[in-house]
């Protein structure tokens, strides 16, 4: 059994009705954050060694409703249920959560993921009550049990022996960078599909279109082979799926191995990752500006990029994937560093359209 040490801290405040638990883990914050999102890795480790968990609504975005019951020997004990305020990948999680013997009875949790080392993540849940009565009830209620033997399991599916996909690096990776890109999909309005993007003669809906079509072709490489999708019909449905078929390789590669004349050959997990994932977080960039949105890609990792690119300067303009670089001014964020060296520009806007 994989143990880290780490102590769970529960703190009750005197002068309000909060509970506030406070963990550590051997993990990345992306990684501690997708096993508290994906549903089949959370049923894993929620809860006390007794009881086993059972998911039966989930829909893990901002806005979004969430399940599950505690069952012992496939009786159930308990059930819970809430709502999803707001869902930031990989940083915040804000939801309620609700005993259905005490459905008056609501809490409001805000959890944060703080990276405060290399693999290590400060996990902070603030639990606020409607009074101090019900907060000493829970407390009373044996919960402080409930979490620290929850926090041990996930020590183990976050260990990296373990081999699941809470600590898999590409299948992490494109779950916080998919979800991201998701969340900008699912804002749009039916009529932002036209929008002018800033990649020259694309529209919001071609960014879609290219990460969909050509991944898809992509994987061919690897003998697998995904229908097609109605994306001008449905884009939202349509990246969703697509979304589900990616995470799904990336979650079971099964010694997949994919194969092409340029690169050689690869595990399918790591082609996805260096190919197509790193496009899905470059692209995001597009589709937040023709939404008229403010990107962030994240500067250490923008900078971490361009440092990588920058010696390939010349062979990625003869590539054609990238036009002229633009220039920028000496005190650039490194993420418009990073976009104008592909060809963006910075300062680019959706053009005003006027009635």
């Amino acid at each position: 059994m994989t143990t880290t040490g780490y102590d769970t801290r529960i703190v009750a405040d005197e002068n309000v009705p909060t509970i506030e638990i406070i963990r550590e883990f051997d993990a990345e914050p992306a990684q501690v954050f997708r096993a508290h999102i994906d549903p089949a890795l959370y049923a894993r480790w929620v809860g006390p060694h007794s009881l086993s968990t059972k998911i039966t609504r989930w829909d893990a975005r901002t806005g979004g409703a969430w399940a599950f019951a505690n069952e012992s020997d496939g009786v159930e004990i308990a059930a819970f249920y809430g709502s999803f305020h707001e869902v930031r990948p990989s940083e915040r999680i804000v939801w309620t959560f609700t005993y259905t013997g005490e459905p008056d009875g609501v809490a409001l949790e805000t959890l944060t993921f703080e990276q405060v080392g290399e693999r290590r993540t400060r996990l902070r849940t603030l639990s606020v009550v409607a009074d101090f009565a019900t907060r000493d009830g829970m407390l009373a209620s044996g919960m402080d049990t409930g979490v620290r033997e929850g926090y041990e399991k996930l020590d183990q599916l976050l260990a990296p022996e373990s081999g699941t996909p809470a600590v898999a690096g590409p299948a992490t990776r494109h779950f916080e960078d998919a979800a991201r890109f998701t969340a900008l999909v699912e804002s749009a309005s039916a009529g932002d599909w036209t929008r002018p993007s800033p990649v020259a003669e694309w529209t919001a809906l071609d960014i879609v279109r290219h990460l969909i079509e050509w991944s898809r072709g992509f994987l061919g490489g690897a003998g697998i082979e995904l229908p097609t999708l109605d994306i001008a019909g449905d884009p939202v449905a349509a990246w969703k799926r697509h979304v589900a078929d990616i995470q799904d390789i990336l979650d079971n590669p099964a010694g997949r191995v994919h194969s092409n004349p340029h690169t050689g050959e690869q595990p399918v997990d790591q082609a996805i990752d260096t190919s197509y994932t790193a496009d899905v977080w470059m692209h995001t960039w597009d589709l937040a500006k023709a939404l008229g949105r403010e990107p962030d890609l994240g500067e250490q990792r923008c900078r971490i990029a361009l440092e990588g690119m920058a010696p390939m300067d010349r062979m990625l303009r003869e590539s054609g994937q990238y036009g002229p670089a633009v220039p920028v001014g000496e005190n650039a964020s490194a993420q418009d560093e990073l976009m104008a060296f592909i060809g963006r520009d910075p300062a680019w806007q959706p053009p005003v359209t006027t009635s």
